[in-house]
């Protein structure tokens, strides 16, 4: 008995040291495990994270794309309204039922600098996702590295109980109490294994998504390049077009005022006894308006005169303008009666053959200065009937009426004759004006009258001014070209 006890002695002693190392080796790994844990956990949050601010960046970028895809097909459809734009006034369409093409240019390009900058803000965004995956690569990375070094702790702490086991094994003697403290080492060192081949799972897991991102940041930040590239390219193109819109539009304006000043009489001449004003305005600088006007002596003490408008614009309305012009002033000196001028000019539109068939509106009138009183005897054909504005600052309507010419071929014209006393002007205006508002309202005959009438002794530059004034406080840009006269009996000195 007594070498029993000294015989166990030793290897109760070994085996206290062996249990008694094995609980502090738990003891001591159980914080550091915990804390690894708990680092390993806040990682796996700040990537899952990241992975939903990824989604957020992926979604704002397919926004981006969206609506610069929507911008370009806008942008498309103005081009393609303005291309038919163009077509149709080459063909000679009244424009005012389209958009001015550079207009819808203009448009064009703003949408597709917005467009440009919608793209290169989405470009930013993918070089942003780029970063922030590589961000959440190197995360990953670094929660890989953890994980090894926590499954080589716990290989460490495996090769400890092995090694303890195997020296009881070899030393203990074949108690119960041996053989489960022998069992729970063998349960702790699989337990170490299977969290060891745990760890390292992970690990390669977190590996393989660390290659996923970075594989899918290299792929944002190609198609960042990709988009930069189509950008630049785009504006290049977009400038192209800019540059060739304008020198079209520049030389459209250069030809409308070469054609312009070809179809308008050089100068007004001075007739004694009258003051005149005129004013011309086109509704846009490359067109050539359809607004004609004249003024010219016939006799000594007689002028002729007249203010009309052609229906469209373009080529074809200046070549009737020039038509009705040359018409008029070959008509006035062969014949004395407004209308009979009128019906000449109409037979004239008939004669041409050009399709469709041309219209136009007209006011014809001569003036007599010879005698103590100034009479005018006036026709019309289709316009707004001519104004008299007497020297006190009221208004009146004249009379004369009659077809529009060009629209049938035997038109009717009601004439009518004015008098004038010193300071009553008569004012003639195309129908350009009335296609303008003010504030919401149309104006109408009734309101030019209105805008018209004023204070006493106006000069024939202010009566035009007061008109031309107005046309500075319209709504919306013209749509129409805007002729103005006023022929006043000049008061005694």
């Amino acid at each position: 008995m007594a070498d029993s006890t000294s015989g166990d002695s030793p290897v109760g002693s070994t085996n206290g040291r062996v249990a008694g190392h094995g609980q502090q080796d738990s003891a001591a790994s159980a914080p550091s495990s915990s804390v690894d844990e708990q680092t390993l956990s806040d990682s796996e949050q700040t990537l899952g994270d990241r992975d939903q601010t990824l989604s957020e960046a992926d979604q704002t970028t397919a926004d981006d794309d969206q609506t610069s895809a929507d911008s370009d097909q806008l942008a498309a459809d103005r081009d393609q309204a303005a291309s038919d734009s163009d077509r149709d006034r080459g063909r000679g369409v009244d424009p005012r039922v389209y958009a001015q093409s550079h207009d819808v240019r203009e448009h064009t390009t703003r949408q597709r600098e917005r467009s440009a900058r919608e793209r290169d803000a989405g470009a930013r965004v993918r070089l942003e996702v780029a970063d922030r995956r590589d961000a959440a690569a190197d995360d990953r990375d670094a929660a890989a590295q953890r994980r090894d070094e926590e499954a080589a702790a716990r290989n460490l702490e495996m090769a400890a109980l092995d090694s303890e086991i195997e020296d009881a094994d070899a030393h203990g003697p074949p108690g119960a109490a041996a053989i489960i403290r022998a069992r729970g080492r063998r349960r702790r060192a699989a337990l170490r294994r299977a969290q060891a081949a745990a760890y390292r799972e992970l690990a390669a897991e977190d590996r393989r998504a660390a290659a996923r991102d970075r594989a899918l940041a290299a792929q944002e930040r190609l198609e960042a390049l990709e988009d930069r590239e189509a950008l630049a390219g785009e504006l290049l193109r977009e400038r192209e077009r800019r540059d060739a819109a304008q020198r079209h539009q520049r030389r459209a304006q250069t030809l409308a005022r070469t054609l312009q000043r070809c179809l308008s009489p050089p100068g007004l001449p001075r007739i004694a006894g009258l003051d005149v004003a005129l004013h011309y305005e086109p509704f846009a600088a490359e067109e050539v308006g359809g607004d004609f006007y004249d003024l010219f002596p016939l006799a000594p003490g007689r002028t002729g005169f007249f203010l009309g408008d052609v229906c469209g614009k373009g080529p074809e309305a200046a070549n009737v303008a020039s038509l009705a012009r040359y018409t008029m002033r070959t008509a006035a000196m062969l014949r004395e009666s407004p209308a009979a001028i009128l019906s000449d000019l109409n037979v004239a539109l008939h004669m041409d053959t050009g399709e469709p068939r041309q219209t136009c509106t007209v006011v014809y009138g001569q003036i007599d200065t010879s005698g103590a009183e100034v009479g005018i005897h006036l026709a019309v054909a289709g316009h707004p009937s001519p104004l008299i504005v007497r020297a006190g600052g009221g208004v009146e309507t004249t009379t004369a009426h009659g077809t529009i010419l060009g629209a049938v071929d035997e038109p009717a014209f009601h004439t009518c004759e004015v008098h004038l006393a010193p300071g009553d002007a008569l004012v003639i205006y195309s129908d350009g004006i009335l296609d303008a508002a003010i504030d919401g309202t149309p104006i109408d005959e009734q309101r030019v009258g209105a805008l018209l009438a004023g204070p006493a002794g106006a000069s024939a530059a202010d009566l035009v001014g007061r008109l031309t004034d107005t046309l500075r406080r319209i709504d919306a840009p013209l749509r129409d070209d805007v002729a103005l006269m006023a022929l006043l009996r000049s008061p005694p000195a």
